[in-house]
């Protein structure tokens, strides 16, 4: 299963690349502040777990996060959410352009904001994976 055209994929990349070539990344400090602000938003949002946040230097995923999901949770339930969680907590008011790609037993999002006409850009990268419980052994006389 994957939903998540790669035409919608490129249309992200193009827009992404517009606005990076509009404006500046985000200072380290702003990078912090989404890191932080998206690390609380995953932890709090009560559908994932073993969430990992930081921020690098490649202008593509500034802000990166490993998370994982449920079993019991399909993958569009959860690019839904986090969709959602982009929309209301992460993105910046000002501009924003988002793609999610849904496979078997992972959901990648990847959003880029801006902040302001004259502001800077962020860009974001989640990988939500699949936890599978493993199956209880009976036990053995």
């Amino acid at each position: 299963m994957r939903v998540g055209t790669d035409m919608e994929l490129r249309q992200y990349h193009k827009m992404r690349a517009g606005v990076q070539s509009n404006a500046m990344p985000g200072s380290a400090q702003a990078l912090r502040d989404v890191q932080e602000n998206l690390a609380r938003t995953l932890a709090s949002a009560g559908l994932f777990g073993d969430v990992e946040v930081g921020y690098t230097d490649d202008v593509n995923h500034l802000v990166i996060a490993m998370c994982t999901f449920p079993e019991e949770l399909t993958e569009t339930e959860v690019a839904t959410r986090l969709e959602l969680l982009w929309q209301d907590r992460i993105r910046y008011g000002f501009w924003e352009a988002h793609a999610t790609l849904v496979e078997s037993g992972q959901v990648e999002f990847e959003g880029a904001t801006r902040s302001s006409s004259s502001g800077h850009y962020v860009t974001l990268h989640i990988l939500a994976q699949k936890t599978f419980v493993p199956a209880q052994r009976t036990a053995v006389d």
